[in-house]
């Protein structure tokens, strides 16, 4: 079983015809369905890198939106207007202050085309000394198990002046309860009674807390480059993983087969990518990514990585930073415990090295025999291998050498 293990909460919710209008997605750091002990900043950055960055929106929601709890705090940070609002309704959790800041805060989201929710509403004083509010709302979740009759009275009293706001009905639990919400006019139901959230499962990378200082110091740079980031990243499986699983479930609309981690870059625009890693330095995976099966997998992978690269540029390959992805990602269905033909799917790469993970004979494919011989000591095969393509044993050693080292940070400067 890997170690590293994320998991996603998701409840769907229901229009009035029963087909899924969208899920609720749910941080969970297990398989028991109850929301952590943690703080709802944490939970929603977390759920944020685990739906987007690991697993992917498109596998976690199916094309539908997904509600997403924000506290204030996480409201006031541009980093997240990023988003998608195609993919994305913005839950305000019902503890959030209303302010004048936040009103502007969530004028700023409505332009950009989100919609907006209210968590548990109940009429407190300060929806009704912020009436401007409602103009900016779209949806109003009203809990059915903790509201009374009297309750939603005064709610539906209060929202005839803004008959566009549309009613969901959460935690709904009994067919009487649905009865009663669809005769008092909510449109969207949501709760036990139609399913309880589900636990999608999926193995997670583990990333390097090395290179995301580097990323930091990346970060400071008065004029950083494409280049400079691209450098970095490629120094950690993880992030260069999510960065391609974010172009993948993003949904661009030009083509996305990815040869470099710089032209993932690119295609992003460095300001998105910028935003996107702020999260990941937010998110703290509380991983142990310095022991264990998957560690030592993901640091042969960047061997492996820098080996390929190297061996490809000694030969004047034209396409030395695909030979450099093709060796990040040899063994990731081993670090993830899952299968190719689920992976490949996942990442926007080029034919060619979907082609030779797949096991399919291209270019790329006897030099990751060479080295897959080397790591086995295989060194019949090695002697073999080195004489067909011409790699005398000298610069095998050489190259080896190198790559180990930069795999492990020690090498001081990338060429």
């Amino acid at each position: 079983m890997n170690d590293y293990s994320i998991f996603i909460g998701r409840q769907p919710i229901l229009e009035r015809q029963g087909n899924i209008y969208a899920y609720e997605l749910l941080y969970r750091n297990s398989e028991e369905n109850f929301f952590p002990d943690i703080n709802p900043e944490q939970a929603t950055i977390s759920l944020l890198v685990n739906t987007f960055l690991s697993v992917g929106i498109d596998q976690v929601t199916n094309g539908v939106p997904s509600f997403i709890n924000f506290s204030g705090e996480l409201l006031a940070q541009d980093l997240f207007m990023s988003l998608n609002p195609n993919q994305v309704v913005i839950e305000i959790l019902e503890d959030v202050e209303i302010t004048p800041a936040l009103l502007r805060r969530l004028e700023n989201f409505k332009e950009a085309g989100f919609t907006i929710a209210l968590d548990d509403f109940v009429l407190q004083n300060q929806y009704i000394q912020h009436p401007q509010l409602f103009e900016l709302i779209d949806i109003i979740k009203v809990d059915f198990m903790n509201t009374s009759k009297a309750e939603r009275d005064a709610i539906k009293i209060f929202l005839k002046k803004y008959p566009a706001i549309i009613l969901l009905a959460e935690k709904v639990e009994t067919e009487a309860d649905y009865q009663l919400a669809l005769n008092s006019g909510y449109d969207l139901f949501q709760g036990y009674f139609f399913a309880k959230p589900e636990i999608i499962k999926s193995a997670e990378v583990p990333s390097n807390t090395l290179i995301h200082m580097q990323i930091l110091e990346y970060f400071q740079k008065d004029a950083p480059s494409i280049s400079d980031l691209s450098e970095v990243i490629m120094r950690d499986v993880s992030i260069s993983y999510k960065l391609l699983r974010f172009i993948n479930s993003y949904g661009f609309e030009i083509p996305r087969q990815i040869s470099s981690i710089k032209q993932a870059i690119v295609l992003i625009g460095l300001d998105e990518t910028k935003k996107w890693l702020q999260v990941l330095m937010l998110h703290d995976l509380a991983r142990d990514a310095n022991s264990g099966r998957v560690s030592a997998l993901v640091e042969l992978s960047l061997r492996r990585a820098r080996a390929f690269e190297l061996l490809a540029k000694y030969k004047r390959k034209p396409n030395k930073d695909e030979y450099f992805l093709t060796g990040m990602f040899s063994l990731i269905d081993a670090v993830m415990s899952m299968k190719w033909e689920d992976i490949l799917p996942l990442l926007s790469l080029s034919d060619v090295i979907i082609d030779t993970l797949n096991g399919r004979t291209t270019e790329m494919t006897p030099y990751l025999e060479l080295i897959v011989a080397v790591e086995r000591f295989d060194w019949e095969k090695v002697g073999r291998l080195s004489e067909e393509l011409r790699i005398p044993k000298r610069k095998l050693g050489e190259i080896f050498l190198q790559a180990m080292r930069w795999s492990q940070g020690i090498e001081e400067e990338y060429n």
